[in-house]
């Protein structure tokens, strides 16, 4: 669900202004990120742990410590922390994922229904882009650009949906 974490860290600008846009998305997948660096390292043991509850409260802390540290506002560190926590909270609509480390797994696995996936990705991109469209700070041709970035994000979640899993 990239789109749809892309989507909610774009959606999160209007209250989150001054962290980087960067900032913003790196924040939003950083469970993938760990779970991509886990997977090229194998012996930092990530596993199944970015994704699970005590994974993702330690990352958040993690997230927002950084953001304090970097940018030295609370608020913002708090925002940061709040994107890192809502990649799971979404993910565990789409997947289905361990609570904790052999623990049970839960979420709605939308991934096994690519249609069903594919409206609640497209609903959070319209959504987050709504958002993302009433910020304060973007300029009115950057306005312009959200049609083609929610015709690209929408397009990339269907081959994801339709192309790659044969949905």
């Amino acid at each position: 669900m990239y789109m749809g974490h892309f989507a909610v860290a774009l959606g999160a600008r209007r209250w989150l202004r001054p962290l980087p846009l960067a900032w913003l998305l790196f924040a939003g997948i950083e469970p993938d990120l760990l779970d991509v660096f886990g997977s090229l390292v194998p012996s930092l043991g990530v596993g199944d742990a970015s994704h699970s509850f005590p994974g993702i409260i330690y990352a958040a802390i993690a997230v927002a410590a950084l953001t304090a540290l970097i940018f030295r506002r609370t608020g913002l560190a708090l925002g940061a922390g709040l994107l890192v926590l809502s990649h799971v909270a979404v993910d565990y609509l789409t997947s289905w994922l361990p609570l904790w480390h052999g623990g049970p797994h839960v979420g709605l696995h939308l991934y096994a229904t690519p249609r069903a996936d594919f409206v609640l990705e497209t609903g959070f991109i319209v959504l987050s882009l709504a958002l993302y469209a009433r910020s304060p700070d973007l300029r009115r041709p950057a306005r312009a650009g959200l049609m083609a970035m929610a015709v690209l994000m929408i397009g990339l979640q269907a081959i994801w949906n339709f192309g790659m899993a044969g949905g």
